[in-house]
């Protein structure tokens, strides 16, 4: 367990070694019954084509195309 403060502006820092094994820049904050929150990275879904090995950028819009849609599904299956 690591424990960080919550600042003035209500901002928190993720700490690193949450960042290097998630390898994600965005979070999903999940509100649980007892009034606390689960913390979970959001998948880099273009991630998952990288064995293609194609030298084509990969298109930002597709990829929050991407995050938009387990977002959605994680909420249509309900919250912990």
């Amino acid at each position: 367990m690591v424990k960080t403060r919550i600042s003035s502006k209500g901002q928190t820092t993720i700490p690193v070694k949450f960042r290097l094994r998630w390898k994600s820049s965005e979070v999903v904050w999940d509100e649980t019954s007892d009034g606390g929150a689960i913390v979970r990275p959001v998948p880099d879904i273009m991630a998952l084509f990288g064995s293609a090995h194609t030298p084509k950028r990969r298109d930002e819009a597709e990829k929050q195309k991407g995050r938009e849609g387990w977002a959605q599904e994680i909420d249509r299956e309900g919250r912990p």
